[in-house]
């Protein structure tokens, strides 16, 4: 399993950046929201959901949220002009919030994501079915990462739109506190 944290402090293309976080609370669960905007990139990121879409390139904008117990970590992409790319979520082993500046999760392969127009794709089945075949994570692990899709895939396709709203309001919020300091 990889291990990715809010920062992305791992991620090279990333030459240049500004961030920032703060705690949240949702539905009485303690969590993490942060803002990451690329400022300078060794060069863009295309990815395929199934189309090729720009995620990464000069002030392109993550909004990432995590919270505590939950299975997964949103991380909303936003172009140089402030405009969704898409809603993507992480099917994780647990979000860790021992580094309270910097949370992490354990990634358990399988991915959301909800594209611009609002569709819903899964991504990486075939890595989940990999990995355990390899025997990088258990059945258990496999059962429960299935199971956590399955339970947030259902819930976007009734609340899509409220999550888009979340994002965009933390978005702007924290783009706010990040001119201000």
């Amino acid at each position: 399993m990889n291990k990715k944290d809010m920062r992305r402090s791992d991620w090279c293309r990333i030459l240049r950046r500004e961030y920032v976080s703060r705690d949240c609370q949702m539905y009485g669960i303690r969590g993490k929201e942060s803002l990451l905007v690329i400022r300078e990139v060794t060069g863009p990121l295309v990815v395929h959901d199934p189309e090729a879409v720009l995620i990464a390139e000069k002030d392109y904008a993550w909004v990432q949220i995590a919270l505590e117990g939950l299975p997964f970590w949103l991380t909303a992409m936003y172009d140089a002009q402030g405009q969704l790319i898409q809603i993507y979520f992480d099917i994780t082993g647990g979000n860790r919030f021992n580094d309270p500046e910097n949370p992490w999760f354990a990634d358990m392969y399988l991915d959301i994501v909800v594209n611009s127009r609002g569709e819903l794709y899964v991504l990486d089945r075939d890595e989940l079915d990999a990995a355990l075949t390899e025997g990088a994570i258990t059945k258990d692990e496999w059962d429960k990462a299935n199971a956590a899709c399955a339970r947030l895939y259902a819930y976007l396709q009734e609340n899509r739109e409220s999550v888009t709203e979340l994002c965009g309001r933390v978005y702007r919020e924290l783009g706010e506190q990040l001119i201000s300091t």
